[in-house]
């Protein structure tokens, strides 16, 4: 069985190797017997795509392998680079997912994390004058609509919140240290983390995914 997890430069893992990307851990989970599952895991994560970018590749880089479940985690660069508001970039998600559904994959939407903003502004696109407050919003916007779906998904967006409040002492999830490597990517910890999330809720549902 396969697993197909697409998106952007979370899903590769960006700044680190292709190992240290959370589908990647996930990889060495199974094959080191860590998991109550087998599959192969396919990481098919582009630094910088978004949602139309990924809808072009997603017949040849999701469905052509086949999998049992495609996961889809992206959205955050439509509203970093203002080429979709969250009701476009939603529209695409169900495309992609209306089309691996047709060809008999079992879809699962992935909530985006949310950027922390004075440390993106500051070490990610600095001096773009792009309004990080306002990618949270449409981030979380997106993640609502995703809930509300009705599609099976794994709310990261929230699980990556509680794991950033865990890591400091105030109440403001936008002031976070060490969760982030430059306000937008996870650190090596934090794809470890998002790796353990995915890894639990695939236990969890395998039977909704057709690993048993």
């Amino acid at each position: 069985m396969k697993l197909v997890f697409i998106g952007n430069s979370i899903v590769n893992g960006f700044p680190f190797s292709r190992g240290r990307s959370f589908p990647g851990l996930i990889r060495s989970a199974i094959n080191d017997g860590r998991t109550g599952f087998r599959a192969d895991v396919i990481n098919k994560g582009v630094n910088g795509n978004t949602t139309d970018e990924l809808l072009l590749r997603f017949g040849h880089d999701a469905i052509d392998h086949h999998p049992a479940a495609v996961f889809i985690m992206t959205g955050t660069n439509d509203f970093i680079y203002g080429t979709g508001n969250p009701e476009r970039t939603f529209a695409n998600l169900e495309i992609m997912a209306g089309r691996a559904k047709a060809a008999g994959i079992v879809p699962v939407h992935m909530t985006p994390i949310f950027v922390d903003a004075p440390l993106a502004e500051r070490k990610w696109m600095a001096g773009s004058g792009i309004d990080y407050l306002q990618v949270n919003r449409q981030i979380d916007e997106l993640s609502e609509i995703i809930r509300k779906s009705g599609r099976l998904f794994i709310d990261t967006n929230i699980a990556y919140r509680q794991y950033a409040l865990a890591l400091e002492d105030g109440p403001n999830p936008l002031k976070v240290p060490y969760a982030y490597r430059d306000g937008v990517h996870p650190t090596e910890q934090g794809y470890e983390y998002i790796a353990k999330i995915v890894i639990e809720w695939i236990e969890n549902n395998a039977d909704k995914i057709k690993l048993k």
